[in-house]
């Protein structure tokens, strides 16, 4: 992909993309709080390509280059799905964010743990997904993109399950959530947003 002319002017899309880029970076620590939302303001401010173009050639990825997303989708890759993904975390954190691929089943099997799973950027090739958890004083936290929805058959001994995803009558992604929780938490919601922040 070529450079654009730095005296070019940029769109609305390509600045939320530059910030999509720059909230990325914060959240692997490339980036601290107030980095960012000093790079974000200049975003807003800016006007053409070349006043963006050096608040992103200190980051990986395509540094220095302004990309609109969509442009590039993981799901134009061949990479196949496994069908059956399982996480055992013990006292551990666990993540999967951005494009990952996601399996038809999975399995939390987690022992004072925390496990992230957010599907808002990920591959999916199945209209359902099975999460059937297995939690010992843990907490699971899922993000489902918009559209998509969550139903929930837990057995719970001293714990909480709150699902912000129930189904609106909108035939997207399912989710369907089991298994057993003991003193544990789970958590399913969309993307939280505010101003330029989205998490």
């Amino acid at each position: 992909m070529s450079t654009p002319d730095p005296n070019m002017r940029i769109s609305n899309a390509e600045r939320e993309a530059i910030i999509g880029r720059l909230h990325a970076a914060t959240e692997e620590g490339r980036l601290d709080l107030d980095e960012f939302a000093d790079r974000s303001r200049e975003v807003y401010e800016a006007k053409t390509y070349g006043e963006v173009d050096r608040l992103l050639t200190d980051l990986p990825d395509r540094a220095g280059q302004v990309v609109v997303p969509g442009a590039e989708g993981a799901a134009d890759r061949a990479d196949p799905a496994p069908s059956e993904v399982t996480l055992n975390p013990i006292a551990s954190s666990v993540q999967r964010k951005g494009e990952w691929l996601v399996p038809r089943r999975i399995g939390v099997d987690a022992k004072a743990s925390s496990v992230k799973l957010d599907f808002r950027h990920a591959v999916i090739g199945t209209r359902e997904v099975d999460l059937e958890a297995d939690l010992k004083a843990s907490s699971v936290e899922i993000i489902l993109p918009k559209g998509a929805y969550a139903v929930d058959e837990v057995e719970v001994i001293a714990s909480s399950i709150t699902n912000k995803c129930e189904y609106q009558g909108v035939e997207g992604l399912r989710l369907n959530v089991g298994g057993k929780a003991k003193a544990s938490s789970i958590k399913i919601r969309y993307e939280h947003r505010f101003l330029w922040w989205r998490w």
